[in-house]
């Protein structure tokens, strides 16, 4: 039987990507936290991503977790503003700096996770396995520790074995790990997450480099004794831009990758907002060549055992040039390109979800495991949603 993974990318209100992606692939709203994740045996999320696992957990319905991030109010409770009025003010003046409150969101968290979110994390997934197995399913929330400086794996059970040394289980709650999981800083939170109970500071599982848990999932399978080979896993992203390079004397267009002026507020904003990048060969890339490449999968349109799934806000090209997916207009789509993960506003919420129905559509493209950065051609794995959900139907 093989080992299933459920990766969930951070890229905070963005995630209802993820919730869209899951009702497509259940065929209804209805379908329960629970039913989706007793497909799997070990999940693993960062940051929004890690809200939507709460949720599953929780065993909400998916209909019920879209409607948490397409209600203004709730996510408002999440993305609460900073009580400092010295950040408000120096966000609006220079557009740098902390918007949010991060002791204003753990409550907000328990308060969504009512039944399972002050439960500990090790015990929050008891009873909760795949049929046929006598393992429960494996959680793995990702954070950074503020004080030590490194990634911090909140887990559900122990991960350990004489080559892999100790990965010991959390007693953080639920809410408490995706509270560490979602505090992205500089330009987000206003300090690190802390708990009532709990020593310890943390934030955003993004600055590890894991805003794409799938590469740490893979290698949380390896050292929990599976075979790579027996490892497949489905990466849920929450959208990617991806822009193709303008050519030698190419007049500037909304589709192309804008050359922006070097300088130390551009520099510093790059680097608060770099954590939520992932080229589209890395994270999934590294996972596919951990889990053999492909070797031994010959059923198209599968070619690897991670399946991407992952909106890419790119142009497609024409005969005429560069144009917008489906029936966008240029303007829509370099307002969707220039959107930050924390979109609140419901204008904002409104666009993403509307171009991850065209994605599901195949209107727009997904993030294939490996592209071409200038053409934006497929290189490896499905540069479609019906594409990825066909392989994802072949290798599970």
């Amino acid at each position: 039987m093989s080992y299933r993974i459920l990766s969930l990318d951070g890229g905070g209100t963005w995630a209802l990507i993820q919730v869209k992606a899951l009702i497509a692939l259940y065929g209804s709203d209805t379908a329960s936290g629970h039913a989706v994740l007793k497909d799997f045996d070990l999940a693993a999320a960062n940051s929004g991503g890690s809200i939507v696992l709460g949720a599953l957990i929780e065993d909400l319905t998916l209909g019920e977790i879209l409607a948490f991030f397409q209600d203004e109010a709730t996510r408002r409770s999440v993305f609460s503003k900073s009580d400092y009025l010295g950040d408000r003010l120096l966000h609006d003046l220079t557009g740098f700096g902390p918007k949010y409150s991060a002791e204003n969101k753990l409550p907000a968290l328990e308060s969504v996770l009512s039944t399972k979110g002050k439960i500990p994390l090790n015990k929050v997934t008891v009873g909760l396995r795949r049929p046929g197995s006598n393992v429960d399913l494996h959680i793995l929330i990702v954070a950074f520790d503020y004080d030590r400086d490194r990634a911090t794996f909140f887990r559900s059970s122990p991960s350990s074995g004489p080559r892999w040394g100790a990965g010991e289980s959390s007693n953080l709650t639920l809410a408490e790990a995706i509270h560490a999981s979602t505090n992205a800083p500089v330009n987000y939170f206003d300090a690190p997450a802390t708990f009532p109970d709990h020593p310890g500071r943390y934030w955003d599982g993004a600055i590890t480099g894991c805003n794409n848990p799938v590469l740490a999932a893979v290698t949380e399978a390896l050292a929990r004794g599976q075979q790579p080979s027996d490892i497949v896993a489905l990466s849920l992203g929450t959208a990617s831009v991806a822009l193709p390079r303008p050519q030698p004397n190419e007049a500037p267009s909304p589709y192309l990758q804008p050359v922006i002026a070097q300088g130390i507020v551009t520099d510093l904003r790059k680097l608060a907002t770099s954590i939520l990048d992932d080229p589209p060969d890395i994270a999934t890339y590294l996972a596919h060549v951990m889990t053999g490449a492909g070797i031994g999968i010959n059923r198209p349109p599968a070619n690897s055992r991670i399946v991407r799934m992952n909106p890419l806000i790119s142009p497609i090209k024409t005969q005429e040039g560069w144009s917008a997916p489906g029936p966008m207009t240029a303007e829509e789509f370099t307002f969707l390109a220039a959107l930050d993960m924390d979109a609140v506003e419901q204008q904002q919420v409104d666009a993403i979800s509307k171009y991850a129905d065209l994605w599901l559509h195949d209107s727009a493209r997904n993030q294939p495991i490996r592209m071409n950065g200038d053409t934006l051609d497929p290189e490896l794995g499905p540069d479609t949603f019906s594409g990825a959900e066909a392989a994802w139907k072949v290798i599970q």
